[in-house]
């Protein structure tokens, strides 16, 4: 899946269900780069049924996603 928001590009691979790989011209690959991709404000995404050269997440999509969300709260602060 191809990500972009403004100048940011992002690409997340999936295999089976699960998020095997994701890099972006912002941060380094793997999980680093798949939540710089998930903290973009805005974003335009588009199916590409691409594979990727290697796998660099081995966590679930869930842990990922809530560890997103976690990140995000971080930032912010209490409000």
């Amino acid at each position: 899946m191809a990500v972009s928001s403004g100048q940011n590009r992002g690409w997340i691979y999936f295999r089976e269900g699960e998020i095997v790989h994701a890099e972006s011209n912002v941060s380094s690959a793997g999980e680093e780069a798949f939540y710089a991709i998930v903290s973009w404000p805005l974003g335009v995404f588009e199916c590409d049924l691409g594979k990727p050269e290697r796998e660099t997440i081995q966590e679930s999509w869930d842990f990922l996603l809530m560890e997103s969300m976690r990140r995000l709260d971080s930032r912010h602060g209490p409000e």
